[in-house]
C-alpha cells in the first residue's frame, strides 16, 4: 500500500514537472530584407505619408488597421499597372498579400510570366510583405473581392479567417504547379 502511495506521488510529481518545465515554443529568425530597389519609372508606385487618425475607441480587437489597407490598395494599383492585367485586387494580412489579377484578354504574355512578375514586384517595392501570393482564377478573385469589400465596410477580419485560409490554400496550391 505504501510502495502505491508513493508511487503515484511520484508520477504525479513527473507529470507536473513534464508539463511546467516543457519546451518554448520555437522561434523563427526575421529574414533579412535587403533594401528595394528604386522602380523603373513607367510603373513606379507613389508613397504616399498615411494620416495617423485619432484613436476609436469602439474598434473591434482584430480589425485591420488602415494602413493595411492603403498597403492593399497600393498593391493592387500596381498590379493592376503591370502589362496584361486589367484589374487587380489585394489583401494584406500581417506580412503576406494576396492578389488577385484579371488579365487582359488579348495578352500575349503567358499567365505563370504576368503572376511572377507581379509577385515579384509587390515583395520587391513594398518592405513589410515577405510573400506575395497571385491568382488569376476567377473564383478566387470573387472570393478576394468579397472580403476586400466586408473588409471596407468595416467587418471584423475574424469573420473571414475561414475564408482566407481556404483562398490562401488554393492560391499555395497554384504556385507550386
Amino acid at each position: 500500500m505504501k510502495n502505491k502511495r508513493i508511487f503515484l506521488i511520484l508520477s504525479i510529481l513527473l507529470i507536473v514537472t513534464l508539463l511546467t518545465s516543457g519546451c518554448p515554443p520555437f522561434r523563427r529568425p526575421e529574414p533579412e530584407r535587403q533594401p528595394a530597389p528604386a522602380p523603373p519609372p513607367e510603373i513606379q508606385v507613389p508613397r504616399q505619408q498615411p494620416a495617423v487618425p485619432a484613436p476609436d475607441l469602439n474598434v473591434q480587437p482584430r480589425q485591420p488597421v488602415p494602413e493595411a489597407m492603403d498597403l492593399a490598395e497600393q498593391i493592387a494599383d500596381a498590379a493592376s499597372r503591370v502589362e496584361g492585367v486589367e484589374n487587380a485586387v489585394a489583401i494584406v494580412i500581417s506580412n503576406l498579400a494576396m492578389v488577385g489579377i484579371t488579365l487582359e484578354r488579348d495578352t500575349a504574355r503567358n499567365e505563370v510570366e504576368i503572376k511572377r512578375e507581379v509577385a515579384k514586384i509587390v515583395e520587391e517595392r513594398q518592405p513589410r510583405i515577405v510573400s506575395a501570393y497571385v491568382s488569376a482564377n476567377p473564383d478566387i478573385i470573387r472570393q478576394l473581392q468579397e472580403i476586400s469589400r466586408g473588409i471596407q465596410r468595416g467587418e471584423p477580419i475574424s469573420t473571414f479567417f475561414e475564408q482566407i485560409s481556404e483562398v490562401l490554400r488554393r492560391m499555395r496550391a497554384e504556385t507550386n504547379t
